[in-house]
């Protein structure tokens, strides 16, 4: 059994990292977002082409995120 005092923190790493707009599918997705290498989650930049602060996984990703980033890895690799 898990205990949230054992369990890791729910910020990712890669939060801070340098990062890059990710290639754009034909409709723009991830409209501008860069694709963390550690968590593999579109986040946004900030104006120092930072990876913004986030956690590893988003409880509010919509099922339609995960077939398009799915849709992204597919087509882009990474």
């Amino acid at each position: 059994m898990w205990a949230d005092a054992a369990a890791d923190a729910a910020r990712c790493s890669g939060s801070g990292g340098s990062g890059s707009p990710a290639l754009p599918l034909p409709d723009g997705y991830p409209n501008g977002r860069a694709l963390c290498p550690l968590c593999l989650r579109f986040v946004a930049l900030d104006a120092d082409d930072r990876i913004a602060e986030h956690d590893t996984a988003d409880p509010a990703d919509t099922p339609d995120e995960a077939r398009r980033r799915r849709e992204w890895l597919n087509t882009n690799g990474w």
